[in-house]
């Protein structure tokens, strides 16, 4: 084990004000390079923690001494986005699997700086605060990484320029799904993100609406509502874009991770990283321990949508998913990348 690590947790916003939460942790020497699993095994163990204020905060920062000098920094060579449940953690495990490869999955501090507490915060202060987490995050955890990766959550799509600023190099992928089999599974296992729903200015935040606009939504539609936001501002960009994108269909998924999306990356894993990919899956992709196999539920999900579920998908979600699946029909006709 390597010791004496601190990675960045949370990003919060305190009456005295930004603050970064660095949690002491280990990390192992000869695993995947798991930035969710150290994090989960350093709460687990009540490790230590420090927050200090952003406005103090440099990467020459003398206080940053755990773990490799952020000057070190691998920078980010690729974001994973998503509208939810697409099979994007199936994903980062898979790319996780390669030796040089460090993807940290959702890291909450950076989804913080991207997500709704820090809409007040000006955009130049944003920037200057996620190149501060980009930095601790992307500290090289074994002598092989070379590549690193985030994988997003589906909200924050529209700070996505202030990213694209503080990691210019940064390709991104995006993973869809067909839109009732996503707000299905949403509606049935709701999202971190949807407790928001019971404050009106979070809730605001999230639909980029005033307060009075959205005071009268259901939970129901307000998930919908988040989730075709996503799709809508996804769509935007890659259609403003479409050469700096990926777009990955869930039914391509497993083998799009090795057919597509390294290729496409300019990776090359080697036949026992591919080994360890396609064993991995297999399995369904979320939980700690022994997984259960993965058993296909899209068909299920359509099954158990209700004539209300499907009025809020063609309602908030079909019009976005439309405009993503022409632009990855684009890309998939024979003669282009």
């Amino acid at each position: 084990m390597i010791a004496g690590w601190e990675l960045p947790e949370r990003a919060l916003i305190t009456r005295d004000g930004r603050r970064l939460r660095l949690r002491s942790a280990t990390w192992p020497a000869d695993g995947r390079c798991s930035f969710r699993a150290a994090l989960r095994q350093a709460r687990d163990a009540d490790a230590p923690f420090r927050d200090l204020l952003f406005r103090d905060l440099s990467l020459d920062d003398p206080s940053l001494t755990a773990g490799p000098s952020p000057a070190t920094s691998l920078p980010l060579t690729a974001g994973i986005f998503h509208a939810s449940r697409c099979g994007s953690t199936l994903v980062a495990n898979m790319l996780g699997g390669i030796g040089g490869v460090q993807i940290a999955d959702e890291p909450e501090a950076l989804l913080d700086l991207m997500g709704p507490f820090w809409t007040p915060v000006p955009a130049g202060v944003r920037q200057d605060d996620l190149r501060v987490v980009l930095a601790l995050l992307g500290r090289p955890m074994t002598p092989a990484a070379r590549h690193f990766m985030v994988k997003f959550s589906c909200i924050g799509l529209d700070r996505l320029g202030e990213l694209e600023a503080v990691a210019p190099e940064m390709r991104k992928v995006f993973l869809m799904r067909d839109p009732l089999e996503v707000l299905v599974s949403n509606l049935r296992l709701r999202p971190v993100w949807s407790l928001s729903f019971h404050n009106p200015m979070r809730r605001a935040f999230h639909l980029g609406m005033r307060p009075t606009a959205a005071a009268d939504m259901d939970i129901e539609t307000f998930i919908a509502a988040v989730l075709g936001r996503a799709l809508s501002l996804a769509a935007d960009r890659i259609a403003g874009a479409p050469a700096g994108w990926l777009l990955v269909d869930h039914a391509e998924l497993p083998g799009a991770v090795i057919d597509r999306i390294l290729p496409w990356l300019g990776i090359r894993p080697t036949p026992d990283e591919i080994t360890g990919m396609e064993r991995e899956a297999r399995l369904y992709s979320k939980g700690r321990g022994d997984r259960p196999a993965f058993v296909p539920d899209g068909d299920r999900k359509r099954r158990e949508a209700s004539a209300a579920e499907i009025a809020l998908c063609e309602r908030w979600m079909r019009e976005p998913h439309d405009r993503l699946r022409r632009l990855w029909q684009a890309q998939t006709r024979p003669g282009t990348s």
